[in-house]
């Protein structure tokens, strides 16, 4: 069965789309889909999971590194680049089974003569810091080759610059580009080593070696004759400031980046490459889904989960899974809920360990938590709605421009869409109930799940009259209705968080009582157990119309305009206005951005 996408032209406007659609990465950093000769104008991005930085008042987002693979051919003066010269045919593929880019490019290259370049590459899943790439190019006619190759560290960046302090430098036969990123002064380090293919090609290669800030390039001068098939293979690796905490004995991040680029040249592309293939194998045959009689599905999904794989952290557990994953720097770089809601879910089936990294940097990011917590007036923990590296929130109180107007819009994202720290206590015993692992409530979980309860416990408003505890200003996975009460899935969410809480303190007391005991401790003062009883007692949520069965959203919902989403398009006046917010299209109507009851009947199907 098919396990290749494709595309067998060159079209100007696919280019930013496709460096989407041919991603190649190992959860250490995501390479784009670009072509060799691509640079910034293409939006090419090595994006590094977990490094972020802030410039000025900008949105604060991930680093994108130096690319150590970029190249550009020329033959008779002609640059063999789809960015300048019109190909005679052209290829590009993405072999799902091994995480592998592909390209074939035909161009003319003289009277009658023809040169047919490829170059394939992947990002090592066996050796996380390191890229490999292998070129080839057949000419028809005698001509003279030029290779500009190396590092390129113009950097692509929305709200950048992020990378300061560039230099270069020639080192062990290698190029090594360095930098500091601005708001941490986190180091950054790029090496980049190239090795052609026979002794004889190699003693006809004149290099000139040019150094500019942080860009270092190889210009290569070959006199080729027809027939022949010049080969030649590039190393690059990356590191940073955040790889050597806890190992200075390793070294400086360039002084790794060049030893793994010299260690890659000795062990050569083929063993290199058969190294990330078994990874890739491996890692099929605990993941892949079969299914028989639908071959678009099966694609579809193979590469949907392919997508998961090549941004998933398999050594740290300091970094999760940002929203567009390491594709670069749209959405920040932040993780949602939805690493919880749908992601965690195919990890738990397939590699366990990865779902407890997953878990784990929400542990990780407690602090950042309970410092939003503290910001709004409330105990315990409230998770950052766009959460990086730090766990504090990165989303802004204006994410959306009034078109009408200009004037950025308040929204509510981040101050009222409190059931993120309920997914994320969903997402802890999850794993603990799947795996069997309840170590990891021992290792930070129970405090996360304690201190979430402490939230809501001090968040909820209890109702003298109706006896019982109501949450009130919220906005629930609908974003379009802000600021609604008694959202059900909100509050279906906190009633588990609050039994999971209990759960949580016996099992606890059975298996790990010194951890119990140290924290129920610092709980003395309360809310705790208690308090946790008695709100889970009195908590109200939603329920089903004894006549209708229907759960409603949040109270009043059903008496909102019962539109069709039709009549509600009819009713645009501007393509980019928003729907939700005080005044959106959609906010006085019954039309959802996301179906949360349905989802909460997912996750609580058994009910």
């Amino acid at each position: 069965m098919d396990w290749t996408v494709s595309e067998r032209s060159f079209e100007p406007g696919r280019i930013t789309a496709n460096g989407n659609k041919f991603m190649t990465g190992n959860g250490y950093m995501g390479f784009r889909g670009v072509l060799e000769e691509f640079g910034k104008e293409q939006l090419a991005a090595v994006t590094l999971a977990g490094v972020y930085d802030r410039v000025g008042d900008k949105w604060r987002e991930p680093v994108n590194a130096p690319n150590g693979l970029y190249t550009v051919v020329s033959a008779n003066g002609c640059k063999l680049s789809v960015l300048e010269t019109r190909p005679l045919a052209h290829t590009q593929s993405l072999d799902l089974r091994f995480a592998m880019h592909r390209r074939e490019t035909v161009f003319e290259i003289g009277e009658g003569g023809r040169g047919t370049l490829t170059a394939e590459r992947f990002v090592s899943m066996d050796q996380l810091h390191l890229l490999a790439a292998r070129w080839t190019l057949h000419c028809t006619a005698d001509c003279r080759i030029e290779i500009t190759t190396g590092i390129d560290a113009a950097v692509w960046d929305i709200n950048g610059p992020h990378l300061l302090e560039q230099q270069s430098r020639s080192h062990g036969g290698a190029l090594l580009s360095t930098a500091v990123t601005g708001e941490l002064g986190l180091p950054v380090a790029v090496a980049e080593l190239i090795v052609f293919g026979t002794a004889e090609q190699a003693k006809r290669v004149d290099a000139v070696i040019e150094l500019d800030g942080g860009t270092a390039l190889r210009h290569i001068s070959i006199e080729a004759k027809a027939g022949e098939t010049h080969t030649w293979c590039k190393y690059a690796a990356v590191y940073t400031g955040l790889d050597i905490e806890g190992a200075p004995a390793e070294g400086s991040p360039d002084e790794q980046a060049v030893r793994a680029v010299q260690e890659a040249a000795a062990t050569g592309y083929p063993g290199l490459l058969e190294a990330h293939r078994r990874k890739w194998a491996e890692r099929w045959s605990r993941s892949d889904c079969i299914i028989e009689g639908d071959v678009e599905a099966q694609f579809a999904l193979r590469y949907s989960m392919y997508q998961l794989l090549i941004i998933a952290p398999t050594k740290s557990e300091k970094v999760s899974i940002p929203a567009r994953g390491l594709s670069g720097q749209v959405y920040k770089g932040a993780v949602f809920w939805d690493t919880e809601m749908f992601m965690l879910p195919f990890f738990l089936h397939s590699d366990p360990g990865i779902a407890r990294n997953l878990m784990m940097y929400r542990i990780h990011t407690l602090d950042g938590a309970r410092r939003k917590a503290e910001e709004y007036g409330y105990l315990g923990a409230f998770y950052a709605w766009e959460s990086q590296d730090s766990g504090d929130d990165a989303c802004t109180l204006f994410n959306v421009n009034d078109v009408f107007t200009g004037r950025p819009m308040r929204t509510y994202f981040r101050d009222k869409q409190i059931h993120i720290s309920a997914d994320v206590v969903h997402g802890l015993w999850q794993y603990v109930t799947f795996t069997g692992d309840d170590s990891i409530l021992a290792d930070g979980g129970a405090e996360v799940i304690w201190e979430c309860a402490r939230f809501f416990y001090s968040y909820a408003y209890y109702n003298p009259v109706k006896r019982r505890y109501e949450l009130l200003d919220v906005t629930g996975p609908d974003e379009y209705h802000e600021r609604v009460n008694n959202n059900a899935f909100t509050s279906a969410m906190v009633q588990e968080t609050l039994k999971i809480a209990l759960q949580t303190a016996e099992r606890l007391q059975d298996k790990y009582p010194a951890v119990y005991n140290g924290l129920a401790e610092s709980y003395a003062d309360g809310p705790f157990l208690d308090e946790f009883t008695a709100m889970l007692a009195h908590l109200y949520v939603p329920q089903p119309d004894p006549d209708t069965l229907v759960i409603e959203q949040f109270d009043r919902y059903l008496q909102l305009e019962d539109v069709s989403l039709a009549e509600l398009k009819a009713r645009i006046i501007h393509p980019n206005e928003y729907w939700g917010g005080g005044n959106g299209l959609a906010t006085t109507t019954r039309i959802l951005k996301q179906a949360d009851v349905v989802l909460m009947l997912h996750l609580f199907r058994d009910r």
